[in-house]
C-alpha cells in the first residue's frame, strides 16, 4: 500500500544511541487503512466516539479488536487512533532504516498512564482508575497489541527495535507500552461490562440527558448508583443505554467492575 505521508514530519535526534527518527503521519487524526482481503486471519473495523467517529481497523481478532474497545469504554482514554504513523529510524551500522507502525495512538490520563508505566496490566489500570475530579493532566501513548502465539513477542531483533522506538517517544515526552493478551487483557474483571457497553456505545441522548445525570451524581455527593441514573434517563434498556453513552464520552464515569 502506498500512502502520502508528507504533511507532517518530525526529525529527532537521539545522540546516545546514534539514531535519527522520523515520524510520518497524515494529520492530526489520520490513521492507515489496513489491507484487507489478503491475510489469512479476520479483520475488521470498528467505529469509535473517541476516535471522532472514525472507523479503526484491527487485524487481531483475539488482541486488537478487544484493546480498541477496552480503550473506547476505559474512562482514562480520552482518544484512539489505529496505525496513526509510520516511525522510520536511521541506525548506524543497519544498511536500511527501521520502520515501525505501532497498533494504537491514545491520550490518556498521566496518571493512569503511570500506573502502565509502574507495570500494572492494561485492563486492571482501567479498572483500578478513578476520576480525581480536577482538570485533566493527558499525555501521549503508543501501544504495540500482541496476541501470546505472535511469533515475534520472540524475536530479538524485532524486540530490539521496539525499545529503540521506546527510546524515540520518550524523547518527545510520550510514552510506549507492550500489551500482551493474558497478561493485559484478560484481567481486571471488566470484560463483560466492556462488552455490554460497546453494544450502547453509540446511543444518542439529549442535553437535558447530561443535566439529569450530573445533577443526580451532584445531588448524591458526587456517586450515585448506576440503576438510579439510568432511571432518571428514562429507566430499562433506554435508560442503560443512554448511561452507556454518557460513560464512553467521559460525561459521567461508571466502575466498570
Amino acid at each position: 500500500m502506498s500512502v502520502d505521508y508528507s504533511v507532517t514530519k518530525r526529525q529527532i535526534e537521539l545522540d546516545r544511541l546514534n539514531t535519527v527518527a522520523r515520524i510520518y503521519r497524515r494529520g492530526r487524526n489520520a490513521y492507515v487503512n489496513l489491507i484487507t482481503g489478503r491475510e489469512p486471519h479476520p479483520t475488521g473495523k470498528i467505529v469509535c466516539i473517541k476516535a471522532g467517529m472514525r472507523a479503526l481497523a484491527w487485524e487481531s481478532i483475539k488482541a486488537e479488536k478487544p484493546m480498541i474497545e477496552l480503550c473506547e469504554v476505559a474512562t482514562p482514554v480520552h482518544r484512539v487512533q489505529a496505525q496513526p504513523h509510520n516511525l522510520v529510524m536511521k541506525v548506524v551500522a543497519e544498511r536500511y532504516p527501521w520502520r515501525y507502525r505501532p497498533d494504537l495512538q491514545l491520550e490518556v490520563d498521566r496518571q493512569f498512564a503511570d500506573l502502565i508505566g509502574a507495570g500494572t496490566p492494561f485492563a486492571q489500570a482501567v479498572a483500578d482508575w478513578r476520576p480525581t475530579g480536577k482538570k485533566a493532566d493527558t499525555v501521549t501513548m503508543i501501544v504495540a497489541v500482541k496476541d501470546d502465539d505472535d511469533p515475534r513477542i520472540d524475536d530479538d531483533r524485532y524486540n530490539h527495535k521496539l525499545r529503540l522506538a521506546e527510546e524515540v517517544y520518550n524523547s518527545i515526552n510520550w510514552r510506549f507500552a507492550i500489551v500482551v493478551r493474558s497478561r493485559d487483557l484478560d484481567v481486571g474483571g471488566i470484560a463483560k461490562s466492556v462488552r455490554s457497553y460497546m453494544m450502547d456505545h453509540d446511543t444518542s441522548f439529549v442535553p437535558a440527558d447530561i443535566s439529569l445525570a450530573t445533577q443526580l451524581i451532584s445531588d448524591c455527593g458526587g456517586t450515585a448508583r448506576l440503576r438510579d441514573i439510568a432511571n432518571v434517563l428514562g429507566g430499562g434498556h433506554i435508560g442503560k443505554a443512554k448511561a452507556a453513552a454518557l460513560h464512553v464520552r467521559r460525561i459521567i464515569s461508571v466502575d466498570l467492575t
